[in-house]
Parts: structure tokens; C-alpha cells; sequence
């Protein structure tokens, strides 16, 4: 019998209401860095989504091109949603022209 492997629990523990302290997905942990923790929130009714898309076409000269594409989703209540969308156009303006300021090599 092959037995299925153990979800791997991130929930630290119950913070205050309508939040949870959780270990991050997206930072590895390594020999010299110490363990991310997030407040996330939690929804007690219905979720709605909002996303926002942002792109950019660089002309880099010499019939060449490139491309920079950002996709954001947040999660919120029905009521916050044009909030959402606004954070959501934000975030996703500035995620863009970072990168563009690579591209263009005028990076800080």
C-alpha cells in the first residue's frame, strides 16, 4: 500500500480576527535567512476577485522588440471591489516599470 504524503501545514497560529500568521510559499529558506512569516487576511463571507492586466511593448531598435506583462488577482469582498481593482492597477503599473527600467538598463 502506498501511502499519500502529509499536507504540509503553514498556519502558525490564529493572529486576531480576520488574520492568520503564516510561513511564505515563495521565499527558500537557506543557511543564512530566517523564516518569513505574513498576516494574511481571511474572509468570513463570499469571495469576489478583481484583476487587473498591464503590459508594455519596448521598441528596442533595430526591428526588435520585447514585452512586459503583469496579471494581478486579489481576493476581497463584494464591497471593496473597486478599491480591489484600483491596489490591483497599482501593483500591477509598478511591477511592469520595474521591469522596463531593466530592459532600458537605467535599474537601481
Amino acid at each position: 500500500m502506498i501511502k499519500k504524503p502529509g499536507r504540509v501545514k503553514r498556519v502558525i497560529k490564529k493572529k486576531e480576527a480576520g488574520t492568520l500568521l503564516v510561513r511564505s510559499h515563495f521565499k527558500k529558506k537557506s543557511k543564512n535567512q530566517k523564516e518569513v512569516k505574513l498576516k494574511v487576511q481571511t474572509f468570513d463571507t463570499e469571495v469576489a476577485h478583481v484583476t487587473a492586466r498591464y503590459g508594455l511593448t519596448l521598441n528596442l531598435g533595430n526591428f526588435e522588440s520585447a514585452r512586459c506583462d503583469c496579471y494581478v488577482t486579489l481576493p476581497c469582498y463584494v464591497e471593496e471591489m473597486g478599491g480591489a481593482l484600483k491596489e490591483a492597477w497599482e501593483i500591477a503599473e509598478k511591477e511592469v516599470q520595474a521591469q522596463v527600467e531593466c530592459i532600458r538598463g537605467d535599474a537601481k
